[in-house]
């Protein structure tokens, strides 16, 4: 007999579904906190996303870039998790169906009150008969009170609301009472900003009255980010990125027969316990709202692109070529002159005028510093002009999402970062890491 034997005792692994894709892991079965190395196939698309679930709730997932429809990602165990079976799942944003894997875990070192597990040690005079001496093989057990998963069991499948279209889904949830008032899906509008030099604003779709969709593409690597959610009386509403991940959660789980030898569970778990050691400092990550250089440092600035809308300015500032004023207020009064601020309904707004684009207009201008939407005008004409690098105005007509402005004016700074910039109240201001 190998003495290095690891038998466990699977009622039943779930079948894949129908549509091309896969999904494989590096081990049969792990210990709570080891890392899962995922390997995905799928046709036709660029990134799939991975979850691991029990009957509770999502334990872990993670985002697979794939390259020719193929692709590997690590998720990292939560070394807290329960002992028992949990539903492996995979999916992609350009197909609802999904893949299923049953996946052992083990957790030696903590006992829970969902553990749904069965110890059996394996000694050197030990046998097993339904078993294989390979290391790792999964062996179906008949035995009365083990096929707690019938063999007619499925987990049940659900649609993921998603286009068929290429890119990377971000989730949000969003806080929709506001001082008594509540505001329904056709009443928000959420939006994504990439913050940067060049400008990358994306409209999300409200799925409910609280959940927000963002369907982003062309975006890679870790970049700063601002969430927003504006009411239709252009109050900002709390938003926060929750997990891009369906939860596609299972009603049963099979019961786990663990055959184990214990010199390899220690070794394995001394392994876990050093590799919890290794991952255990966690990377700085910005605080919310405070947009300091040294923030911003965990985010790749992206280069200054004047034409970001595909085409280039009505009118560009080069700041540097002016005298300088202390405040943006004092920038649009000396020599910025077709912008103009104004109240509307009550409220600060700047507007574009130019003979392309007449004052009658009521659609709106969309006003941007680095990417993010600014909505607080004050804040803005108080800001410090010495900390800008370019104004841009572009006339015409834009629709992003249901939104519609008349025109667009851009403020860009030197560092590109929102630099001592505060973001407005209730936005969401985080270092994202998009997947290649």
């Amino acid at each position: 007999m190998n003495n290095r034997i690891i038998s466990l005792t699977v009622a039943m692994v779930l079948a894949l579904s129908s549509f091309a894709a896969s999904i494989e892991t590096d081990r049969t079965w792990y210990l709570a906190g080891e890392a899962m190395k995922v390997s995905v196939t799928a046709d036709e698309t660029l990134i799939a996303y991975a979850e691991l679930c029990d009957m509770n709730g999502l334990a872990a997932g993670v985002v697979v870039g794939l390259k020719d429809g193929k692709g590997t990602g690590i998720i990292e165990l939560p070394s807290h998790l329960h002992s028992g079976y949990y539903v492996l799942s995979a999916y992609t944003r350009g197909n609802a169906q999904v893949v299923h894997q049953l996946v052992a875990i083990v957790n030696p070192l903590h006992k829970s009150g969902y553990d749904d597990i069965e110890w059996v040690e394996i000694k050197h005079s030990d046998s097993l008969s339904y078993a294989s001496t390979d290391e790792g093989q999964q062996v179906g057990d008949s035995r009365p009170g083990a096929g707690g998963f019938p063999a007619a069991y499925w987990v049940d499948e659900k649609d993921v609301d998603v286009p068929e279209v290429e890119g990377h889904i971000i989730k949000a949830r969003v806080k929709n009472v506001h001082e008594g008032d509540t505001f329904n899906a056709s009443q928000i509008c959420p939006s994504i900003s990439i913050i940067g030099k060049q400008i990358h604003y994306f409209e999300g779709k409200m799925v409910n009255d609280s959940t927000a969709v963002f369907y982003t593409y062309g975006i890679h690597g870790k970049l700063p980010l601002v969430l927003s959610a504006i009411s239709s009386t252009g109050v900002n509403l709390p938003i926060e990125m929750t997990s891009p991940f369906a939860t596609l959660l299972p009603k049963r789980l099979p019961h786990l027969v663990f055959h184990y030898k214990r010199s390899e569970v220690e070794a394995r778990s001394i392994d876990m316990q050093r590799h919890q050691m290794a991952i255990t400092p966690a990377k700085r990550e910005p605080q919310l709202g405070v947009q300091s250089d040294d923030t911003a440092e965990e985010g790749e600035l992206l280069d200054y692109d004047a034409t970001a809308f595909g085409t280039q300015p009505y009118l560009a500032y080069n700041l540097d070529e002016y005298r300088q004023f202390l405040s943006i207020r004092e920038v649009l009064l000396e020599y910025v002159m077709c912008v103009s601020n104004k109240k509307i309904d009550g409220v600060p707004r700047l507007i574009i005028h130019s003979e392309q684009m007449p004052n009658e207009s009521s659609w709106p201008t969309l006003v941007l510093i680095d990417g993010m939407p600014v909505n607080d005008v004050e804040q803005l004409l108080n800001y410090d002009a010495r900390r800008i690098h370019y104004i841009n105005i572009y006339n015409g007509q834009y629709t992003f999402g249901n939104g519609l402005y008349n025109g667009i004016l851009s403020f860009v700074t030197r560092s590109g970062r929102l630099t001592n910039y505060p973001t407005e109240p209730n936005m969401q201001y985080l270092v994202y890491d998009f997947p290649e």
